[in-house]
């Protein structure tokens, strides 16, 4: 995978303190030259905490022997996580400065530790698995030529070796020679089959010693990084006190439980502003979460203004089918139109929301800027003072000011939302299905589409429901065939097409089109819907219905008139949009937040009240039965 730059690479470190740095080529406890940390890109670097460390050790030992996994992830040392781009989830594992190994989890199996020479040098000695021994000749070869392990060169080697093991490979003296994978099991070594027996991926230099190990706490990580951050939230509350004074609108704080809507919420405060704490409960919180809400408006004595979705997921879930990173139905259904209503409700003349959102989080979100109007939520003026934090500056702030953190940070969660979003990778949701209380019940949705669909058992397996449309490089990696038996047979929107052909008309003097929908069109609700462009005349069995030259047959037929290209081009979407919306509401009440004349009602699906509406169309816009792109989606 390529490096995904999304900004400046902040990381470097203190051997004196043994304490991570942010940006200063001096830290700000001890006055000693910092160094910098070596990190893939994009460099979001967070702490490790006790469960993703447990979880490290573990993994370790069950690789190289007992006792291996608290040599490279000793006691008493700060320990940093920085996520690398892959396939699923590869996380970069940091400590003493140097970039120790990756843990990097397989879609077809578990995780795996990836040593670094410098971790190959604290595990050697502990070693009872993964090693192979090499005499002088191979040594030498390796480590001068950076040559792989060939079996002729193995002299002894672990009991239990398997094809595609990590292995550390020894010289006569049990120094560390290089780090690679294992193309042999160890009968296939030991009998010296011709071929490699092991691929070098990194050399261990004879004078390689592993980084300095300073017993510290995150304490003094705190203290170190002090001049950096009192900057950072200077700059912070300048911007946030610039936006209050220039938009002349309410403050609230959208938070999610998060830790950036948490230190965004700490910061607004610190201006003296009491912001009003903005909750949208989708539905499929972490039970965690909504307690830290309550808990953190408690503390800080603010007012929750929340709204809920409900069971709008579970009841839209058979309409839709399960969301997929390619097609996020729910955080329109569950997030944005229960926000929309939030703030058409609470702030009808608008609001200033501040966003915990990051640069680093992703290329869309690094390119949106510090502020923005999100079109799902035009009443909304959006703003983060922490766009260009890395989530090192965010936990550093939030341990100075000793915030009531979401518990889950510390059970292993890189991030906190619902519980099984689709773009979470096949990692956390295994570790996901051991914290979530709902996860069973959505277990259980998973097998009974798999059944009704005739899934292949890949799907559930290797949780593809994840993509509508699975990526190569996961086929690949699972060694699939492409087959319609990984896909979900389409919903009945996915079903409709909608096709046409227009030109001039002589007897009209002007344009007209004729079009057909591929399947026959529920009446009611599309002569209900077509009120919005204008008033509504029917046929009387109710099959045809027309409103300014637009003519729609329950077969499926239509009939558009206009008087040049732009007005045929602008019906011709109001009534696919018009016709999609009649045919797939999802009921998340968005649109009705744009009808200022309150005649949109919603009972279970939108309709039109015929006695308010008065045609202009202004209720048109972002639809999930419309549109689903992932991009936008923060409130």
């Amino acid at each position: 995978m390529g490096a995904i730059v999304l900004g400046k690479l902040h990381l470097r470190w203190c051997s004196q303190c043994g304490v991570p740095v942010l940006e200063s080529r001096t830290c700000g406890s001890c006055g000693c030259e910092t160094s910098e940390v070596k990190l893939t890109p994009p460099g979001d670097a967070r702490p490790a905490f006790r469960g993703d460390i447990e979880r490290l050790r573990h993994l370790i030992d069950g690789q190289f022997g007992t006792g291996t996994g608290s040599a490279a992830i000793p006691d008493s040392c700060i320990v940093l996580l920085n996520k690398a781009p892959d396939i699923d989830r590869t996380d970069e594992v940091i400590v003493g400065g140097a970039v120790v190994g990756a843990r990097r989890f397989n879609i077809l199996g578990a995780d795996k530790f990836l040593p670094r020479p410098s971790a190959a040098m604290t595990i050697a000695p502990l070693m009872t698995r993964g090693w192979v021994e090499v005499d002088g000749i191979a040594a030498h070869a390796i480590r001068e030529r950076k040559a792989s392990t060939l079996a002729v060169g193995v002299e002894r080697c672990a009991d239990d070796i398997e094809v595609g093991d990590e292995i550390i490979v020894l010289d006569a003296k049990s120094r560390p020679v290089s780090v690679g994978l294992s193309k042999m099991t160890t009968d296939e070594m030991r009998k010296h089959t011709r071929g490699t027996a092991v691929k070098t991926r990194w050399v261990v230099a004879e004078d390689q010693v592993p980084p300095p190990l300073v017993k510290a706490e995150w304490e003094r990580a705190v203290q170190a990084n002090r001049p950096v951050m009192t900057r950072r939230v200077e700059e912070a509350m300048n911007f946030i006190r610039k936006m209050v004074d220039d938009s002349h609108l309410p403050v609230a704080v959208s938070y999610s439980g998060g830790k950036d809507s948490l230190a965004t919420l700490l910061l607004v405060l610190e201006t003296g502003i009491r912001p009003s704490l903005l909750f949208v409960d989708t539905g499929l919180e972490f039970r965690e979460t909504r307690d830290n809400v309550s808990m953190v408006a408690a503390r800080y004595g603010l007012d929750i203004v929340s709204e809920s979705a409900g069971d709008s997921f579970w009841k839209n879930l058979s309409k839709f089918g399960p969301p997929a990173k390619d097609f996020r139905w729910c955080c329109k259904t569950c997030k944005l139109g229960p926000a929309t209503q939030l703030i058409s409700r609470h702030f009808p003349g608008g609001v200033l929301s501040f966003i915990g959102q990051r640069a680093y989080e992703s290329q869309q979100r690094a390119e949106k800027g510090k502020v923005w109007r999100n079109p799902w939520t035009p009443n909304q003026l959006a703003a983060s003072p922490i766009q260009k934090w890395t989530a090192l500056h965010v936990w550093l702030y939030l341990m100075a000011k000793d915030a009531p953190v979401n518990p889950l940070y510390s059970k292993g969660l890189e991030r906190i939302g619902c519980f099984m979003c689709p773009a979470s990778d096949l990692a956390e949701l295994r570790l996901v299905r051991e914290l979530s209380h709902q996860y069973d019940q959505w277990q259980d949705s998973l097998d009974q589409i798999a059944r009704d669909r005739s899934m292949a058992p890949e799907w559930l397996r290797y949780d593809l429901w994840r993509w509508r449309r699975i990526p190569k490089s996961v086929l690949d990696e699972l060694g699939a065939v492409q087959s319609e038996a990984l896909y979900p047979s389409s919903s009945d929107l996915d079903q409709i097409e909608f096709h046409s052909t227009s030109g001039y008309n002589p007897c009209l003097e002007g344009l007209s089109m004729e079009g057909v929908f591929s399947k026959a069109l529920d009446m009611n609700r599309v002569a209900n819907m077509m009120n919005i462009i204008g008033e509504v005349t029917t046929s009387p069995d109710g099959g045809i219905a027309e409103a300014r030259s637009v003519t729609v047959f329950r077969e499926g037929p239509v009939m558009i008139k206009a008087k040049d290209g732009e007005e045929l081009a602008r019906k011709k979407a109001q009534l696919k949009e018009i016709v999609f919306r009649a045919l797939g509401c999802a009921g998340c009440g968005i649109c009705i937040s744009r009808c200022k004349k309150g005649a949109l009602r919603l009972n279970g699906q939108v309709s039109v009240d015929e006695d308010k509406c008065i045609h202009c169309g202004e209720c048109l816009g972002p639809c999930p039965a419309v549109k689903f792109a992932p991009d936008q989606l923060d409130i």
